[in-house]
Formats: structure tokens, C-alpha cells, sequence
């Protein structure tokens, strides 16, 4: 067989995409090259990397084409999305590294499972002691730092062991039986799902943000070349005017002109061509600054979140800077965890960086440690120099008793005051810490960063009792119990061998103890996972159970009305028609007539009389209404198979009348609503 030529890649889009990436990685090798660092890899630019991302901005392509190119036709859209898309401004890896990205998204979803009340279960998954886990020094009212550090622990080794939390190196071959994919599973859909959707909101939003911002700035650009250009056509025709190259001829001594004057108009040339010249390196520089300005504004506008605001204005337009300086976030949290949640889905979201790099730096610095990280002994508060700052006396004014209360649900008649401590308890159970006083010195320095009063109090109050929870003391240890106790050196020297068996016997136990709760744990997991899916059928098949009871109470109806010869008669009820339904309505069955008159009633509804053509048809309906006394029984069957099949709401007209047919569509869709 002859040699088969290889496919070329005819795609022009691909193909433009593919060139701007080469020639941005050209640089950062020649900047490799230098620095004697591993850019490439620090920036997610290896071969199969490039390869996914450049894929990526091939899919978003249109839709970005689509949103801008209108709008900002002074603008390359494809090219500057393609640039922005391969230049080493941020990895998600870089951002972890200096904001603990991982850390959010480890938060958000022990929040999810706490809301789902299956914290057990998640108990039963996590390491009971994790080798390794890179975490700030952070403390939750909610979790303690046990279970935190197994999620994070969980999600920063979702696919391997690895030192790159985000983009792993065999993010390519993930296998989905990790112990992360098995708490995955506890957080709802639609939870995950909502997470996605907000960040890739946000995307484009900051999308918005940057056309708008960058196009003022290509606009002087344009400006500058067609003034650079007017400037070079008007020297280039003086020089073709009064500088014509000619072939010199020999002349005669006698027919030479005789320099008798000053040529004064080659003169006054010659200071017109200097005068343009002068122009043209004026404009020059301008346009170097402008061409400065926007690979500045490149660069800042996708990282503007850990940029300076001053830096920001430099290179754009002061509104707009403040804008992505303060780019509008609710819930950091989420962001976090729904950028790993794109990545394991292989979306092609998070492959494109550029615009999704920007939100997710923003969202990570807006994390509590994600502008520094706590250190107790330089906090100032607790500890000063390395030493201890003690106590101040407790503050009375938590406990004086001048608020209403009462102490029993009847005791309106003599009410009682009490105190804002008792007031805290009664809410929440919990006992306001001794010492209030610890963070007053805090209240002149919020005040200067731009706090209210009232904002200063408020955050004083919360870090007073913050502070002293996350120093609470739940335990004496075995170690601090002996120490204090110094039982070594009462110990008997003759039981020292019996100690040792003990040692010995007590090791073996623990082993076979860890073996047990291993164990235990699994069932525990397994067992766990069963109730929850034997809970959810069981609550499917109540649902379903409602609906052939329903379903057999209107047959009953239809059949004994038919057999007794009578209709029976439908409330009066006053409906305007045409009357619009909201839902998705299938009706099949009925006679010419009928389907004639009741379709006008209610026009929303789609009559399909005996057509089933497609069993996406049922598949997409909310409730499905049949006439039975005109349909064939193989129709009948088919259309309550379906409706099974796809759990859809089946109905029956109980009536030969439209009008009545009619009513009890409207009906059914005013009672479930």
C-alpha cells in the first residue's frame, strides 16, 4: 500500500489559533532560556496542555465572535481572544499556590454536606491522618481542623498524590473511583451544576469588562497608524518631487550653472522634509506608547484582582478599572470548588484561562486568608514579640440586665429583664467568652481602613469571640496528664518487663483495632449509601403509587359515567377563553370536531390525536392528558408506556364536551399551582 498523506487541518480559525499560541510560546522559551526556570510547565503550557486550551478557544470562538465582534468592530476578536488565551499571565496552580484555591472549594463542599445531614458518612470517607496537607493556619466554627484538612486532603489529591493541586499531570487519565469522587457524589446536581453556572456568568462578565476597556485603547492605536501613514506618504512625495533619484551626467566645466547664489527653494525643501520627519517621530513614539499601553492593559486587565488600583488606571479607563479592581463576587466559595468541578467535567470553560483565570484569582483572593495568612505570634493581640498577652478583666456591660425578657411563653404579665449574654445563650446555648476587651485596641486602626463605627464595634465583638474559640481546649493528653504527674520516676523497676509485654500486647491490639474500624468504616459507608438510594426509590415510587391512584379514580369515573349513560355535570366555573397555559401540555385522542372547538380554547396545548411519531414528544411534556373514547388501544398502550417510562403526569377528559374538556385542563393547572 503507498505511504497515506496526513490530514491537513483546513480549519482557518484552528489554524490562526494554532499560530498566536506558537508564537507566544516562542517567547516564553526565549524567556526560559534566560531565567534557567521551568516556565512552560509553570504556566500550563506544555504540548498536550496547548493542545486542550487551544481546542478550548476554538469551541468558545463563536460565541465570543458572536457577543463582540458587532459591537467592538475596531477590534480582532478572534485574534486578541486567542492572544489573551495563550499569554503567561496566571495558572490556576499559581493562584493556589498564593491563595489556597483548593481550600475554598474544600469549604463549600463540607457546607453542601453539612446542609445534606451526611456528615457521617463523609467521616467514614476521610483519612483518619493525612501524611501532608498544605493549608494555612485557618480555624471554622463549624468543622474542626481534622475534618478540613481530610477534604482538602481529598481534593488535592482527587487523582493522585501530586504537588499541583489544580491542573494535576494526569488531569488527562482521572479515574472517577477516588475517594473525592465519592463524597463528589453527596453534593446535589443541581448544587453542582448552579456553581458552574454562576462562574461561567462571571466569565463573561468580566469579558464585558475587558472589551470595553480595551477599545477606547485600539482606537487611539488606529488613530496613530493612519497619522504615522499620512505622515510617510507626504515624505515619501517630497523626496519623489524634489530629491528624484537620476543616473548623474558628466558635464562640461563651461555648461556647469555657475554658483553665483544661494539655491534658497532647495533650502526651503529641505527644512519641510526636517519639519516631517520630526512629525513622524513624534507619532512614532506615540504609537509606541499606545502599543505599550495595550500589552500593559493585556496583562493587568487578566490579574487585575492582585494588581495595584493605581497600575490599573495607567493602562485603562478609571471607571472600568475600579471595576475590575472591585469585580462584584457572592460567594468565593463557590467559584472555587466550580472551577475543579469544570475541569472534571472537561469543560471547555476552564480550559481557556484568559477571562476564567481573572475570575477565579479574584474570587480566591477574596477568600479570608486569601490577602495573608494568619501568624499568631505577629498578630498583636495574643501574642507580642513571642510572649503572651494576658486577659483583661471581664466586661460588665455584656451582663448588665437591662433588656426585656421573659422567662416562660405565659409570662407576659410580669416581665423580666435580662442581660445581652443571657440573651446570646438563650439563641444559641453558647457562653460568651470572659475576656471582651482583648481586641478594643483594634477598634482606631478599622476605623482608618474605612470601617464605620458601628462596622468597627461589630468586628471587634466577633474577633473577641473567634479568637478565643479557636484556642479552645477540649482535652488534657495522655502526654501533658504524665508530664505534670511525673509517674516515671515512681515507677517500679521489677514491672518494667511486664510493661514491655504490655507495650507489645497493647500495639497488637490497636492494629487489630485499626483493622476493625477500617472495617467498620466501609460498612458503615456501604450500608449509608444504601438507605439513602433504597430512600429514594422508595419516595419514587410513593410518587408514582399517587399517580396510578389518581390515574385509576378518573378511569373508574370515565367508565361508570359511560356505563350509567349519563355525563356527569362540571362544577360551573367562570373561565375567560382562549385561556394560555403555562406547562408543556400533550393531549391525544378525540374526535375531528372536538380537537376543531377545544383547540381554540386552550391554543398552548398541542392535540396530537392518535400520533406518536416520536417518543421525544412525551419525553418533553409535563402532563399528558388522553380522551379516551376515541383512540385505538394499541395508542392507548403505547402513550401510558412512555409516560411511564419518562415518570410524566398522565390525565383523562372525563367528558364528550370541549368546553368541559377544556375547564378541567385549566383546572388541573390552577391546582398545581
Amino acid at each position: 500500500m503507498g505511504n497515506k498523506k496526513k490530514r491537513v487541518n483546513t480549519d482557518p480559525t484552528m489554524s490562526m489559533i494554532r499560530d498566536i499560541f506558537q508564537e507566544n510560546l516562542q517567547l516564553v522559551n526565549r524567556v526560559q532560556r534566560k531565567s534557567k526556570s521551568d516556565i512552560v510547565t509553570k504556566y500550563d503550557l506544555t504540548e498536550k496542555l496547548c493542545a486542550r486550551r487551544m481546542k478550548a478557544v476554538a469551541h468558545l470562538m463563536p460565541e465570543m465572535q458572536e457577543r463582540y465582534a458587532k459591537t467592538y468592530p475596531e477590534i480582532d476578536i478572534k485574534s486578541e481572544f486567542a492572544d489573551i488565551a495563550s499569554l503567561p499571565v496566571l495558572s490556576y496552580d499559581i493562584i493556589d499556590e498564593e491563595s489556597y484555591l483548593c481550600l475554598g472549594a474544600a469549604i463549600w463542599m463540607l457546607d453542601q454536606i453539612w446542609e445534606e445531614h451526611e456528615m457521617q458518612e463523609l467521616c467514614d470517607l476521610l483519612p483518619e491522618e493525612c501524611d501532608y496537607v498544605d493549608t494555612p493556619d485557618v480555624y471554622d466554627a463549624r468543622f474542626s481542623d481534622e475534618i478540613i484538612e481530610g477534604m482538602l486532603w481529598a481534593v488535592q489529591n482527587r487523582y493522585g498524590e501530586t504537588d499541583r493541586y489544580v491542573v494535576q499531570p494526569n488531569i488527562f487519565s482521572k479515574k472517577n473511583d477516588s475517594v473525592f469522587h465519592k463524597i463528589f457524589d453527596m453534593i446535589p446536581d443541581i448544587s453542582k451544576e448552579a456553581a458552574a453556572a454562576q462562574l461561567k456568568s462571571k466569565f463573561w462578565e468580566w469579558a464585558d469588562l475587558y472589551f470595553k476597556a480595551l477599545s477606547p485603547l485600539v482606537h487611539e492605536m488606529r488613530r496613530q497608524e493612519e497619522n504615522l501613514d499620512r505622515l510617510t506618504d507626504q515624505i515619501e512625495k517630497i523626496q519623489k518631487k524634489y530629491f528624484p533619484k537620476k543616473q548623474a551626467r558628466p558635464t562640461l566645466p563651461l555648461t556647469a550653472p555657475l554658483p553665483l547664489f544661494d539655491d534658497i527653494p532647495i533650502k526651503n525643501q529641505k527644512l519641510e522634509a526636517d519639519m516631517l520627519m520630526c512629525q513622524i517621530d513624534k507619532a512614532e513614539e506615540a504609537h509606541n506608547n499606545i502599543s505599550k499601553k495595550i500589552g500593559d492593559f493585556r496583562f493587568t486587565g487578566l490579574q487585575a484582582s492582585v494588581m495595584s488600583k493605581d497600575r490599573l488606571i495607567k493602562c485603562m479607563n478609571a471607571d472600568l478599572a475600579e471595576a475590575m479592581y472591585n469585580f462584584s463576587i457572592e460567594d468565593p466559595y463557590e467559584l472555587c470548588f466550580a472551577i475543579l468541578y469544570l475541569f472534571d467535567q472537561d469543560d471547555d470553560y476552564a480550559w481557556v484561562y484568559s477571562f476564567m483565570t481573572a475570575v477565579i484569582c479574584r474570587a480566591a483572593s477574596m477568600l479570608p486568608w486569601g490577602f495573608a495568612c494568619y501568624e499568631e505570634e505577629e498578630d498583636g493581640f495574643w501574642f507580642d514579640d513571642g510572649k503572651w498577652i494576658p486577659s483583661m478583666p471581664l466586661n460588665p456591660e455584656w451582663y448588665e440586665t437591662k433588656y426585656a425578657g421573659q422567662r416562660y411563653e405565659d409570662d407576659e404579665e410580669e416581665p423580666h429583664e435580662v442581660s445581652i449574654a443571657q440573651i446570646i445563650y438563650e439563641h444559641t446555648g453558647a457562653i460568651l467568652p470572659r475576656n471582651m476587651h482583648r481586641f478594643d485596641d483594634a477598634f482606631r486602626p478599622l476605623k482608618k481602613r474605612g470601617l464605620k463605627p458601628s462596622e468597627a464595634n461589630m468586628v471587634c465583638a466577633l474577633m473577641d469571640v473567634l479568637g478565643e474559640a479557636r484556642r479552645r481546649r477540649e482535652y488534657i493528653s495522655d502526654g501533658d496528664f504524665r508530664e505534670d504527674l511525673d509517674l516515671d520516676s515512681i515507677a517500679q523497676p521489677e514491672k518494667a518487663e511486664k510493661t514491655d509485654s504490655a507495650a507489645e500486647e497493647n500495639e497488637r491490639l490497636k492494629k487489630e483495632l485499626a483493622q476493625l474500624k477500617e472495617q467498620a468504616k466501609k460498612a458503615n459507608y456501604s450500608l449509608s449509601r444504601e438507605n439513602r438510594e433504597l430512600k429514594e426509590k422508595l419516595e419514587k415510587s410513593e410518587a408514582a403509587v399517587g399517580e396510578m391512584t389518581q390515574e385509576l379514580a378518573d378511569l373508574r369515573e370515565i367508565v361508570f359515567n359511560q356505563q350509567s349513560g349519563t355525563e356527569e355535570k362540571a362544577a360551573e366555573v367562570k373561565i375567560t377563553f382562549p385561556y394560555h397555559t403555562t406547562r408543556r401540555i400533550l393531549a391525544f385522542g378525540g374526535h375531528d370536531s372536538w380537537l376543531r372547538e377545544i383547540k381554540f380554547k386552550v391554543p398552548d396545548v398541542r392535540f396530537m390525536g392518535e400520533d406518536i411519531s416520536s417518543p421525544e414528544i412525551i419525553r418533553r411534556a409535563d402532563v399528558v392528558w388522553i380522551q379516551t373514547n376515541c383512540i385505538g388501544h394499541k395508542s392507548y398502550y403505547n402513550i401510558i408506556d412512555l409516560a411511564r417510562r419518562y415518570d410524566r403526569k398522565v390525565r383523562y377528559f372525563k367528558y364528550a364536551s370541549a368546553s368541559k374538556c377544556a375547564e378541567q385542563i385549566v383546572e388541573e393547572e390552577n391546582a398545581d399551582e
